[in-house]
């Protein structure tokens, strides 16, 4: 059997073949607009092997409940049964990208994870894996005699919990916006860009251009950026006491690596580790920072592998 991983975000699609040993080779990368269907992206990568693709695991950024996938933040959309049989493949498993994330994170330590926060790792608890990108994605990992089982949820989409009088402000700006404030609409590359908005009152500018400006001096572009952080900072505390995440937690996607040599300074670490009822349970939880490019591909390619999703596997 010849297996493909492809992690499908927002913006970019990837590509690699798992080999016999389960490490990746002939990587490759495309963006998601340059394809009308995931099908034409996916012969695109076929025409530069010589290997008879016969499976493929994908991690998609959206829900892959149903049959039909909607891809979040992306015009593809497709039956997974019909993309079985249209690329001709005997096996085909779809799971969320932050499964995927999530298997990818089975040693936290590895991988070249940096270690953002101190803290003691209960081997036994769940581990959470959160990261804004396009979206944000919320998963966790719990540990079972059958293996690991990843969490399929959509944490990114669950209400914002402002901390703050100008967090406040911010939400009160965004509520008259959109019918329902998600943590997704601020922790995010949109998000960040909606939040420079507020503050900047109503200036608009792109998120990567907000990010290497705020590594580059003191401004508005700045405190968007730590103001983000801080949130984030919530969201974890949040995620971690509704699942118990005692093993610690890694941050994956690109924004936060960019943005690494801020968080310092930010109100990250105080409002993950807040002074709430439970606080004495956040004090030693261990923050890991995700910085491989590839962590999604090795989760699908995981995720294949994990005996706890073997039943999502479509066979031709």
């Amino acid at each position: 059997m010849s297996l493909v991983a492809i992690d499908v975000g927002g913006t970019n699609v990837r590509f690699a073949m798992v080999d016999s040993d389960s490490s990746l080779s002939a990587h490759q990368s495309f963006l998601c607009a340059d394809f009308a269907t995931i099908n034409d992206a996916f012969s695109a990568f076929a025409a530069t092997t010589d290997v008879k693709i016969s499976a493929a695991a994908i991690c998609i950024a959206g829900p892959v409940k149903d049959d039909w996938v909607s891809v979040t933040n992306n015009h593809w959309v497709f039956s997974k049964h019909q993309l079985c049989r249209d690329l001709g493949l005997q096996q085909l498993l779809v799971v969320n990208d932050f499964t995927a994330q999530a298997l990818a994170q089975a040693d936290p330590a590895g991988h070249g994870n940096i270690r953002l926060l101190e803290g003691k790792s209960q081997s036994q608890a769940p581990l959470l894996v959160i990261g804004p990108g396009t979206g944000l994605g919320v998963s966790a990992l719990i540990p079972a005699a059958s293996g690991l089982i990843p969490i399929e949820g959509e944490g990114g989409h669950v209400g914002l919990s402002p901390q703050s009088d100008e967090e406040m402000k911010l939400f009160e700006a965004l509520a008259a916006e959109l019918p329902f404030v998600s943590v997704e609409d601020v922790i995010s590359g949109r998000g960040l860009e909606r939040i420079y908005q507020h503050l900047s009152s109503g200036q608009k500018k792109a998120a990567p251009h907000i990010g290497m400006d705020a590594l580059a001096q003191e401004g508005l572009d700045r405190e968007a950026a730590q103001m983000m952080l801080g949130l984030l900072g919530t969201v974890i505390a949040d995620s971690a006491l509704m699942l118990g995440c005692w093993r610690g937690v890694v941050i994956a996607g690109g924004i936060v690596a960019q943005l690494q040599p801020l968080i310092a300074t930010s109100a990250f670490a105080d409002r993950l580790r807040h002074g709430g009822l439970m606080s004495d349970l956040l004090t030693d939880l261990p923050v890991w920072l995700s910085v491989d490019p590839h962590a999604g591909l090795r989760g699908a390619a995981a995720a294949f592998e994990n005996e706890n999703l073997r039943g999502r596997i479509i066979a031709g």
